[in-house]
C-alpha cells in the first residue's frame, strides 16, 4: 500500500520523502483567485499555512518529488464551482499541468468531465467530498474519467471491501491518521473558516428533543454527540485496521494534515511505514492491536477512544 502524505512547503517535502512517503498531495491558491467573486473555496482550506506559498515553490516541490520517482496530487476538491469560476479554474489547471502535477483530487463531476477531456493524461482522484459510498456511485464517476477513489471516513472495512471487489479496475485509498470527524464529510455544509481553527464540529452544543421522552435511537445520538467534547478529532487513528485494509485491497493509506506542523506529518509517515511493515507478517492480531494502541498513545499522548477510531469495528476487541 502507498503512504500518501500532505505537504505545505519545500522543506518538509524533502523530510516526508526521506521518511518514506510514496505520494504527496497539497494545495496552492493563485493570487488572482483571492480577487475573484467566489461562491466556493478552491480546495477546502481557508488558512494560508495549509497552502503552498507560491507557484515557484510548488514547481520545486514537484521537481523534488519526481527526482525521488514519486508522484504529486493537487487538491481541487470543493464540492462544486460556479460557471463564472470555470474559465479561471481551467486556466489555473493548465498552468499546473505545465509545471508537472501528476494527478488532481476532485469532487465536482462536472469539472472532472471538462478536465478529463482537456488533460486526459492526468490521474483523477475522487475526494471524500464526492461522497462515493457504494459501488454504483463509484462506477458513475469512473465513467466520467475517475481512476482513484478516496473512500469516505465513515465507511467500515466490510463496506470498503465490498466496494473494492465490485469495482476492481479502480484504485481505492483509505484514511489512517489524524482528522476523524463526527460528520459525513460529503454531506457537511459547515464552513471551516475560523481564524482560531476551531471548526463547527468541535464546538460544544446540546441537542434537545422537541417532544418529551426521546426515543432510544435519539438518546443514543445525543449521548454520542455530547461525547465528542471529551475527545480530540486530531487524534484520529486507524492503525489497528492496517492488516484488514491490506487484505481488502486498499491501494493507499491517506494521512490528513494540510496546515499541520512538519514534525507531526513526518511522525505520521514513519508510524505508518512501521505498521505497514508489521502488517505484512502479522499472525497474532490481538498482539498487533495492543502494539497499535500503544503507538497511538505514544503519538498523541492520549488513550484510544471510539470517537476518533477510524475503524471502530476493531475498537475494544471488535473483529480482532
Amino acid at each position: 500500500m502507498l503512504i500518501i502524505s500532505p505537504v505545505d512547503n519545500l522543506k518538509e517535502a524533502d523530510l516526508l520523502l526521506q521518511a518514506g512517503a510514496d505520494e504527496l498531495y497539497g494545495g496552492y491558491i493563485p493570487a488572482e483567485w483571492d480577487n475573484y467573486s467566489l461562491a466556493a473555496s478552491l480546495n477546502q482550506r481557508t488558512f494560508s499555512t495549509a497552502q503552498i506559498a507560491s507557484e515557484q515553490e510548488l514547481s520545486e516541490i514537484i521537481s523534488l518529488v519526481h527526482a525521488h520517482k514519486r508522484t504529486f496530487a493537487l487538491t481541487l476538491n470543493a464540492p462544486f464551482y460556479t460557471d463564472k469560476q470555470l474559465p479561471l479554474l481551467l486556466e489555473y489547471v493548465d498552468r499546473m499541468v505545465t509545471i508537472g502535477i501528476d494527478s488532481l483530487i476532485l469532487a465536482d463531476p462536472g469539472l472532472l468531465r471538462l478536465l478529463q477531456k482537456r488533460h486526459g493524461h492526468l490521474e483523477y482522484h475522487a475526494s471524500t467530498l464526492a461522497h462515493l459510498t457504494n459501488s454504483g456511485a463509484v462506477r458513475f464517476m469512473a465513467e466520467q474519467g475517475m481512476q482513484r477513489v478516496i473512500l469516505p471516513r465513515h465507511l467500515n472495512v466490510a463496506d470498503m471491501t465490498s466496494i473494492i471487489r465490485q469495482v476492481p479496475k479502480i484504485h481505492f485509498d483509505a484514511f489512517l491518521l489524524v482528522g476523524k470527524c463526527p460528520n459525513t464529510e460529503g454531506l457537511c455544509t459547515f464552513h471551516h473558516s475560523s481564524p482560531e481553527k476551531i471548526w463547527p464540529c468541535e464546538i460544544t452544543y446540546e441537542l434537545a428533543p422537541l417532544t418529551d421522552g426521546p426515543s432510544s435511537q435519539l438518546r443514543h445520538a445525543m449521548q454520542r454527540q455530547d461525547s465528542w467534547s471529551e475527545t480530540n478529532r486530531r487524534h484520529g487513528c486507524g492503525l489497528c485496521a492496517v492488516p484488514h485494509l491490506r487484505e481488502a485491497g486498499v491501494h493507499g493509506l491517506k494521512l490528513v494534515g494540510r496546515g499541520a506542523p512538519s514534525t507531526q506529518k513526518v511522525r505520521n509517515v514513519i508510524l505508518t511505514k512501521e505498521f505497514l511493515s508489521l502488517a505484512e507478517s502479522v499472525t497474532d492480531f490481538a498482539e498487533y492491536r495492543r502494539m497499535a494502541m500503544a503507538a497511538h498513545k505514544e503519538r498523541f499522548g492520549a488513550v484510544c477512544h471510539q470517537n476518533i477510531c477510524y475503524y471502530p469495528e476493531f475498537f475494544d476487541g471488535g473483529a480482532v
